[in-house]
């Protein structure tokens, strides 16, 4: 492993946070796997294509979570911020056009700034957080509560696959989900504040697990993966085009919308989703 989570070094206190800075050390221990092939361009893009979505999701849920209890710095946290998902874009781009691109560089960059956000930083907010005798962890990771009423119904409707990395991000989208509908009983003010920041999570998540699921799909050779591209597609427009008629003040937070999002997650995840699941449960028994 290139670079391994130590909770003692690496935790700052906050679940939710500290779980979405290990998922970055995954990602990037991923990228530095590829250091053994001879040709990973391609690959190299698909990762750093997901590191890009989830640093984004990372990003938009640790900078609600400033927001929310105004922490000083958090004008300076954010453009920090805006730098590093610069740079992973530059970086793409820079793997498009060349042919023999090392990755050695890249990653001596990722862990030096990993590393040196969360240790310096990320610990002064968390600092401030316990200053202020502030429980972080109620905010856009969804209460404890919360987390276990979405786990109750998850349950209920039967959406796992039993494929523990699909359904770790299937409940995260369930948790969005949540936070989304939360927000509709919340005050006018605050939606306009704090929604931009949902659907940008949700947004960024959805790019990130559908790239996951489609690379194991792939793997696989499960032969409903283009219907599963088209529909993953589909939905990641429909999230673009609400966030635009959002910002152009066509549309407000309607019942309607959250019943679409909700909706097309569960029953993909019931119907389509669970398509990958019988044919993986085949192929093991054709195999036997």
């Amino acid at each position: 492993m290139f670079i391994e989570w130590n909770k003692e070094r690496h935790s700052i206190g906050i679940p939710t946070i500290d779980n979405q800075h290990r998922e970055l050390f995954v990602i990037t221990n991923q990228l530095h796997d590829l250091l053994d092939k001879d040709q990973y361009q391609e690959e190299a893009i698909k990762i750093l294509k997901r590191l890009y979505a989830y640093t984004n999701y990372h990003f938009a849920s640790e900078e609600g979570l400033l927001r929310e209890y105004s922490y000083p710095g958090f004008s300076d946290h954010q453009n920090i911020h805006k730098t590093f998902t610069n740079k992973i874009k530059e970086t793409l781009e820079g793997i498009r056009q060349k042919r023999n691109f090392s990755l050695a560089p890249l990653l001596d960059f990722l862990v030096e700034w990993i590393l040196k956000h969360i240790q310096v930083e990320d610990v002064k907010y968390a600092a401030f957080f316990k200053e202020s005798s502030i429980e972080t962890d109620v905010n856009f990771s969804v209460s404890d509560q919360k987390r276990y009423d979405v786990l109750d119904q998850w349950e209920k409707q039967k959406l796992h696959l039993e494929i523990v990395g699909i359904d770790n991000q299937h409940k995260e989208l369930i948790y969005i989900l949540q936070q989304t509908n939360d927000l509709q009983h919340t005050s006018d003010s605050r939606r306009k504040i704090y929604l931009p920041i949902i659907i940008k999570k949700l947004f960024y998540y959805s790019q990130f697990h559908f790239s996951y699921e489609e690379e194991h799909m792939a793997k696989n050779g499960f032969p409903l993966l283009k219907e599963q591209q088209e529909s993953h597609k589909t939905f990641i427009r429909e999230i673009l085009n609400f966030a635009e008629e959002y910002k152009k003040g066509i549309i407000s937070l309607t019942d309607e919308i959250i019943l679409f999002l909700k909706d097309w997650t569960i029953n993909h995840i019931l119907t389509e989703d669970k398509k990958y699941k019988v044919f993986l449960e085949s192929d093991k028994e054709i195999q036997s």
